[in-house]
């Protein structure tokens, strides 16, 4: 899986991760093109090759240092602060010299890397391990291959049944209901829908999972909000005492684990959203939040 990649016609570098046969593949794009990522979890160890060839055909070049870091980086489009690291480690490579063609193994043991991977709307959370050619008197060569994290956890978070209701007085009385407010993320989602007033005449109710994307810059809180889901409940009207089961699959959607304040700035979140819609197109809806948590990890993640 190495390839070089060139810098500028100066050199040519080279990232290889090793000891990957049997690991994970999660599919991203990158520029429009998709990428294999190899998958880690949090206290795995990172091993690989570094190879630099230099362009015979340029003249010497002289360097202050070569270095080797591996990041978790949370990066955002929505702060022109600098990109956050969450998680660091620095390996010298060179001491100052000449360029020249060298290779070098290496090796990150039990890495600590707690929060997984993710791609969001304006916020994503990235692994990579970039080599850093320091020069004096011109710009910094850098190349750098990434790689996933996914963590199982091992603790299932606590989880509460779920009872909304929606209501008008002597015209409206609905309710949902939900054993479980946790799931993993290939779960089933089962519930239960009663009726027991309904003087309003109502077209449609759906059921929808919404993603908040929360992110606090330094003078701001940024939310974005995306619906991954929809489902459609009832297509008419309903009857006084009728009563209607609720199943949905999640393992085919693109959801991802909770997660609350990374670094004190991003979370995401999800809800589980009741909306109604009566003939006069008047919306009513109810939502309530509900925990996703990572249980197994995919052989190949393409959603």
């Amino acid at each position: 899986m190495s390839s070089f990649f060139s810098s500028k016609g100066v050199c040519t570098i080279g990232i290889e991760l090793t000891n990957v046969q049997d690991r994970s593949i999660k599919v991203v794009k990158r520029n429009k093109k998709k990428k294999n990522l190899y998958v880690f979890s949090s206290k795995d160890t990172i091993d690989g090759v570094v190879e630099i060839r230099a362009t015979k055909k340029r003249k010497k070049l002289e360097h202050t240092g070569i270095e080797l870091k591996l990041c978790g980086v949370l990066e955002s489009s929505l702060d022109s602060s600098a990109n956050i690291d969450l998680v660091s480690s620095v390996k010298k490579l060179s001491t100052a010299g000449t360029l020249s063609d060298r290779k070098w193994q290496f090796s990150f043991p039990e890495f600590n890397m707690p929060q997984e991977s993710y791609d969001g709307i304006n916020t994503s959370i990235r692994y990579y391990v970039k080599v850093i050619i320091k020069r004096n008197y011109a710009i910094n060569i850098k190349q750098e291959k990434e790689f996933c994290v996914r963590n199982l956890d091992t603790k299932i978070p606590k989880s509460v049944p779920i009872k909304m209701e929606v209501g008008i007085e002597d015209f409206l009385h609905i309710d949902f209901t939900f054993p479980k407010s946790a799931y993993h993320l290939n779960d089933v989602i089962l519930g239960r829908i009663n009726y027991y007033l309904a003087k309003i005449n109502l077209k449609h109710m759906q059921i929808a999972i919404i993603k908040r994307e929360i992110y606090r810059a330094s003078e701001e809180t940024f939310t974005e909000k995306q619906t991954m889901c929809t489902f459609e409940v009832m297509d008419g009207a309903p009857v006084k005492g009728e009563s209607i089961p609720v199943r949905f699959f999640l393992e085919n959607l693109n959801i991802t684990p909770t997660c609350r304040k990374i670094a004190k700035r991003f979370s995401v979140r999800y809800y589980l959203t009741l909306f109604l819609i009566d003939e006069r197109e008047k919306r009513y809806f109810k939502q309530n939040e509900i925990i996703f948590y990572r249980k197994n990890i995919p052989k190949i993640e393409e959603k």
